[in-house]
């Protein structure tokens, strides 16, 4: 498998590498000889750790160090040419067009003049961010490399030395009701002996002593408080002792300890009414009073009352107050949540607490609207599709008084052909669909959550453990949804879908939720056109796979998990997405209990004509970010997707409307949805014929199992366009052989076959790569993207040799690839849509 991945790689060097060359070359241009006497072009910085094995996580400490320095070399215009060039070369007094002013301000950038007395400013810089993180010995110069005539390449060379450990931690306080907790709170520090002493830790522990006390009754503590950290090195060599002083109250008093005191929530307050003194509404409930000055409460105050968690009488906590503030706004009432605290003028140790909630506007009305392209021939213009589609949708946020949030909304789009004819109709599809969800801010267990956290598990504990029980009953909320398809395709199938469901949406941080569906109904009834059925009929695993078919789930349909990362320091961030989904578990569970007791055995069906389907199906995507500037980036998608029918023996098929396919505007984009594989196959009618056109506009290829990886690198152009390159390598298979799509299964080795030759899965691996115009307009992106595919999954399509006869000759790697020999414009593959690919 190796030496063929090397081979692949190699041939497309060889077949890419000239043209690479080319550009290269264009890129050289002369910037020095618009600079004056006795100014030199900063080029190239780097830094140079002159003693690496000193130093923990070696790239990123070379990195923030090179953030430091204070002078950057200049950024290059796609990629090749020198931005400082543009500047330089239309920034003559004549210069003045608006195309001179363009290239200079737009596309150029001031060169950076390279300026000795910074850099050394910057080395200072560099040995004083080393000793912050514990290398005390630590020692920075730069080196100015003059090699090439007035460009400067800029070297930082860095000496760690040693990095200092920590020995002990010490807290002190002069208030013993503050030692107390100080010392308590010793488990949970950031500091710990025998660990590499750094500075940030300090400023971090600083924070989490200031929070352990304002959670504890310390209301008004804060870092200012703690003295200036004391560092002894002298007891111990290349060890350090740290001593963390609270600072003594003012003379004659101590920190004070709150304790919660009144609690006065204003429901409907106006900030431009300062008047409201009577308020016509007054109630109680578990000591936290609610005041109206409306005839009656838009929100139920019980409602309120379960997203306050600040308890009278209990210790002030900081936590306590943040939660209730995030809930409050969570809720999706209010426009503005103000909560002030102060201090009971009648009891120095008590704090009362005003909630202002100002109402937003309750009911909203919207428009999406989205915009595709579909190129499905490989002759421009004949058989492409234009797709529009109009989404009015309409909100409600408090439906019922209790902050339950209404969702209705209903689409409308179609695909058309601009140049229709007999064979192909100007209406080529047709979306109409419906949906209605409410979501309930609150947690409705229906005993099941309880139950399971009773339910001892296999492995230590309950099914449910306490802590997720109750992040559920405090973060989750209930949805029910309701909703309506139907989809035709002309010439192909139409089906109409109807679904109910029951779950939960749950969001556990900031950047983690999860999305939980349990009862769960779907209703699928296709109608398949006269050409299409004549497709079937010579297919017998796509014909299975269509078909009247009941989803139905009642404890589980689906789990969805979602985790956006947070950018770092140098900007990366890595996003996850999973969904586990089974339907008819439950269906197939019943069916195998009543055939035990049966004398014949039967498949449990929920009418004539009709089955339950049954299967699992388990989709990942994994995404990384690397932002560079505000406005160029790199970004890269992996996804694999895989789905398996149970439960009904050699004859069970994946659903078709569940299985996977590859192609369009965000996956490969050389390819038409569904026109790209299962594997290693080629429909023969998929093929342009000897008149140049594409037999076989209406494509339904699809898979069990899908392997994507995509990239894009997102540069500015002008104004509010922006350019990107991408690549897009990928393949949808079957996981069972299907003897009507030969070379469709997915396979780790060759594997000869009564008549075919079958490829492993990395042979079958398409990919392209191209171009991509995007118009930000902030509120949507509208996106063009030119795909050319590179390597295609099968031997290239501009071979002689007949289709048949190609899949029993195993063809070198050189043939998968595109030769370019008689390229024109129509090997161009448009893709139209609106926002990011992903």
């Amino acid at each position: 498998m190796v030496p063929e991945l090397m081979g692949m790689l190699r041939r497309g060097l060889r077949a890419y590498g000239p043209a690479g060359g080319l550009l290269l070359l264009l890129a050289s241009c002369n910037t020095t000889k618009y600079l004056a006497a006795d100014q030199e072009l900063l080029v190239k910085q780097s830094v140079d750790l002159l003693d690496p094995k000193n130093v923990k996580d070696r790239a990123e400490v070379t990195y923030e160090i090179s953030t430091i320095a204070k002078q950057k070399p200049n950024d290059d215009f796609f990629v090749l040419w020198p931005r400082e060039y543009f500047y330089l070369a239309n920034n003559k007094a004549k210069d003045s067009t608006a195309i001179d002013r363009f290239l200079r301000n737009t596309i150029g950038q001031e060169p950076t003049i390279y300026n000795d007395s910074i850099s050394r400013r910057s080395a200072t810089a560099m040995q004083d961010y080393m000793r912050y993180k514990g290398y005390f010995n630590a020692r920075a110069y730069h080196e100015a490399d003059r090699r090439r005539k007035r460009r400067v390449n800029l070297i930082y060379h860095v000496e760690a030395g040693r990095r200092y450990l920590i020995d002990s931690v010490v807290f002190t306080s002069p208030d013993p009701g503050v030692d107390s907790l100080l010392q308590a709170s010793r488990p949970e520090s950031e500091l710990r002996a025998g660990e590499p002493l750094n500075l940030e830790n300090l400023d971090l522990e600083k924070n989490r002593i200031s929070r352990y006390l304002r959670n504890n009754g310390y209301a008004f503590f804060s870092g200012a408080y703690i003295d200036q950290l004391e560092i002894d090195t002298s007891r111990r060599e290349g060890y350090a002792d740290v001593f963390f002083n609270i600072l003594p109250p003012q003379a004659g008093k101590s920190y004070e300890q709150y304790r919660v005191g009144g609690i006065r929530v204003l429901t409907d307050y106006d900030p431009l009414n300062l008047s409201q003194k009577k308020f016509g509404l007054d109630t109680l409930i578990d000591g936290v009073q609610f005041l109206s000055d409306q005839e009656e409460f838009q929100m139920r105050p019980g409602i309120l009352r379960q997203n306050i968690y600040l308890r009278p009488g209990e210790s002030h906590s900081r936590d306590d107050l943040e939660k209730t503030n995030l809930a409050l706004n969570g809720l999706g009432v209010y426009r503005f949540v103000r909560i002030t605290q102060q201090v009971d003028s009648t009891n120095d140790n008590v704090i009362d607490y005003l909630i202002q909630l100002s109402p937003g506007k309750q009911m909203s009305v919207g428009v999406d609207f989205d915009v595709n392209y579909t190129n499905r021939n490989g002759s421009a213009g004949v058989g492409n599709l234009i797709g529009l589609s109009l989404e009015p949708n309409f909100q409600n946020r408090n439906l019922l008084g209790g902050g339950e949030l209404l969702s209705t909304s209903v689409r409308a789009g179609v695909e058309v052909n601009p140049r229709p004819n007999n064979n192909n109709p100007f209406f080529n599809t047709v979306d109409l669909a419906a949906e209605m969800s409410l979501n309930l801010p609150r947690f409705r267990d229906f005993s099941f959550y309880s139950f399971l956290n009773r339910l001892p598990a296999p492995w230590r504990g309950n099914f449910i453990g306490d802590k997720t029980l109750a992040n559920l009953r405090e973060k989750a909320s209930t949805r029910y949804s309701i909703g309506y398809e139907y989809l035709l395709i002309r010439q192909l199938f139409s089906y109409t879908i109807f679904n109910a469901r029951l779950g939960y949406d749950y969001r556990k941080s900031a950047t983690t939720n999860y999305r939980i569906n349990h009862l769960t109904i779907d209703v699928l009834d296709p109608t398949i056109e006269p050409q299409f059925a004549r497709v079937l009929e010579d297919n017998q695993r796509l014909r299975r796979s269509f078909g009247q078919q009941f989803f139905f789930s009642i404890l589980f349909r689906s789990l969805e998990y979602n985790r956006a990362g947070r950018p770092d320091r140098r900007g990366r961030s890595i996003n996850f997405n999973g969904n586990v989904e089974v339907a008819g578990a439950e269906i197939f569970g019943i069916n195998k209990l009543v055939n035990i007791f049966s004398e014949n055995p039967s498949t449990l069906q929920p009418r004539s004509g009709a089955e339950f389907a049954k299967y699992v199906r388990l989709q990942s995507s994994l995404r990384y970010n690397k932002a560079y500037s505000p406005q160029s980036s790199f970004s890269a998608r992996f996804v694999a997707e895989i789905g398996q029918p149970f439960g009904a023996g050699a004859e069970g098929e994946l659903p078709y409307v569940k299985q996977f396919f590859a192609g369009g505007a965000n996956s490969m984009r050389g390819w038409a949805p569904r026109g790209l594989g299962p594997g290693g196959y080629v429909d023969p009618l998929s093929l342009v014929d000897s008149s140049n056109v594409n037999t076989n506009l209406f494509l339904f290829q699809t898979g069990d199992l899908r392997l994507e990886f995509n990239a894009e690198y997102r540069f500015p152009l002008f104004s509010f366009f922006r350019g990107a390159f991408f690549l897009d390598a990928g393949n949808v298979w079957t996981l069972e052989a299907d003897p009507d799509r030969p070379g469709a299964k997915f396979r780790f080795r060759e594997e000869q076959l009564p008549t075919v030759l079958a490829q492993p899965f990395y042979r079958q691996i398409a990919v392209n790569a191209g171009f991509g115009l995007r118009i930000d307009l902030s509120y949507f992106i509208f996106r063009l993207d030119f795909a050319v595919p590179l390597r295609y999954n099968y031997p290239d399509s501009n071979l002689d040799d007949d289709v048949a006869t190609r899949e029993n000759i195993r063809y070198g790697e050189r043939a998968y690839w595109t030769t370019f020999r008689s390229f024109e414009l129509s090997d161009i593959r448009p893709q139209l849509g609106l926002g990011y690919p992903f």
